[in-house]
């Protein structure tokens, strides 16, 4: 009985989000590809939206020759990337610049993320999910040291969710899924710490003024 109060009352809790706030949040996943002069370049980029609707999805021409389309961890092949559908890489960067503007960005790893798309973001509207101190771990070598988490580790354990499974190639908006819903299950707790963040950093600024 108590299992079901518990359970009923966090679906109650996840429904009581305004849709408007609903609005505001966006989850992206990046594939990449290897290039000529041991470099990477986009390849895919996926966005969903809250609830893991693809608002946009697309491959990317690349302009360098390829020296590895890293097929079985990107899913990306020749063909994804040279078809009448793929999108020039900066038409890919100015729709999501587009699409994220004023958005908060939910992510794994959005560094690498951000760097193939030529990007920056606030930090205060960014939600990385190997940046969040719960969901570290700590290091082997040394346990006072936390380390991020892997997306497919992370997923399981948080969510029961299985991904990236050996031998089976990613999906970037499988991937960028389960980061929202991860950011979903911890959004209270979040949202209390990057508003503390926000204060201590607006009261460095007003110090220094």
């Amino acid at each position: 009985m108590k299992k079901k109060k518990a359970k009923r009352k966090k679906l109650n809790e996840a429904e009581s989000v305004p849709k408007k706030e609903k609005s505001k949040y966006v989850a992206i996943d990046c594939e990449m590809v290897d290039v000529e002069g041991e470099g990477t370049a986009l390849a895919r980029c996926s966005i969903v939206n809250w609830d893991g609707d693809v608002i946009f999805n697309t491959f990317v021409r690349v302009e360098e020759r390829v020296t590895d389309y890293l097929t079985f961890v990107s899913g990306v092949r020749q063909a994804d990337i040279e078809s009448d559908d793929a999108m020039s890489f900066e038409d890919c960067r100015a729709k999501v610049l587009e699409i994220c503007d004023g958005k908060v960005i939910v992510g794994h790893a959005l560094k690498n993320d951000f760097k193939a798309l030529h990007i920056q973001h606030p930090w205060f509207l960014t939600r990385d999910t190997t940046k969040y101190e719960p969901f570290l771990k700590p290091s082997p070598a040394d346990p006072s040291i936390r380390l991020p988490s892997k997306l497919k580790a992370l997923a399981e354990s948080k969510l029961g969710m299985i991904i990236q499974q050996y031998g089976e190639e990613h999906d970037s908006i499988i991937d960028a899924t389960a980061a929202m819903e991860l950011y979903k299950k911890v959004r209270n707790k979040w949202e209390n710490a990057m508003e503390w963040k926000l204060r201590k950093t607006n009261s460095i600024i007003r110090r220094k003024q």
